[in-house]
């Protein structure tokens, strides 16, 4: 079974990534249930799906409330007859160092980024499982792979989504229901216009500066999640520099900390990736 004409949800589909899965499985054809916090930018990303070809219809939805992310699964079977994928996507950004973040902060981010992915896998995991088929999206980051500095619960609430991605692969192991984490690192979204914490002027302005130069945009990074969810592959790390600092991870664990300290191994991972 593909994507064409999949019955999707993507949830944080108001903006940035979100909003490109949606267009995306439009282009495919595909009927989506649109959801988002801001009812407002869920309309408009309506409205572009139906201009890619796409069937979609809206919903309100706070990730941290279990009953509306159920209610998302309910309003795909009475409007599509069922789901066949769903894309786990809405987060936030708490930056910080450790030791400075408030526990706000840090309900804020955990509630949103790993509670709201589990939720999802609650909601729909047992309709998948059920008919047999389908594909779930857990949207993480690089950032849960290899934790820099300054982003301690960024890090930390997007490394519980890739275990969460692992466990569930190997539960669903057998069962026609293919699972992917997706962990991209910069491109141009709108995460900082949300985001909480005290994060070091400095390290957002390299953060941004970042996201501006890749040569990726969200549609780029929505377009290789789907491709690597219908192979069945567990892990879509989309750009080079993730994939190497992985590897070197895993090749060189203890040496992480010196890598991805503040005026680190970092500068010479900017040079090897030619970004100055």
């Amino acid at each position: 079974m593909g994507l064409d004409r999949a019955r999707s949800v993507v949830t944080g589909a108001g903006s940035g990534l979100g909003r490109a899965f949606a267009i995306e499985l439009a282009k495919r054809g595909g009927r989506v249930v649109v959801s988002d916090i801001d009812l407002a930018s869920v309309e408009e990303t309506a409205g572009l799906v139906r201009d890619h070809g796409g069937e979609a219809v809206t919903a309100r939805c706070d990730v941290r409330d279990f009953e509306q992310v159920e209610a998302l699964a309910r309003l795909a079977e009475s409007t599509f007859g069922g789901v066949d994928l769903v894309v786990n996507n809405a987060g936030v950004a708490v930056g910080g160092e450790l030791g400075k973040v408030s526990p706000i902060d840090w309900k804020w981010v955990v509630d949103i980024n790993v509670l709201g992915v589990a939720y999802g896998v609650e909601a729909f995991v047992p309709r998948l499982r059920a008919k047999g088929s389908g594909y779930v999206i857990n949207v993480a980051s690089a950032a849960g792979l290899i934790s820099s500095a300054g982003l301690g619960p960024y890090n930390a609430t997007k490394a519980a989504v890739v275990a969460l991605s692992e466990t569930l692969a190997a539960e669903l192991r057998g069962s026609g229901v293919n699972v992917t984490v997706l962990c991209p690192t910069f491109f141009p979204t709108n995460i900082f216009n949300s985001s909480r914490g005290p994060t070091d002027d400095k390290l957002r302005k390299v953060m941004e500066s970042l996201m501006a130069r890749s040569p990726y945009d969200a549609n780029d990074i929505a377009r290789i999640a789907l491709e690597h969810v219908e192979r069945g592959e567990l892990f879509c790390v989309p750009m080079a520099d993730g994939r190497l600092l992985w590897r070197i991870k895993r090749a060189l664990p203890s040496q992480m900390p010196a890598i991805l300290a503040p005026g680190g191994g970092m500068k010479w991972l900017n040079k090897v990736m030619g970004r100055g």
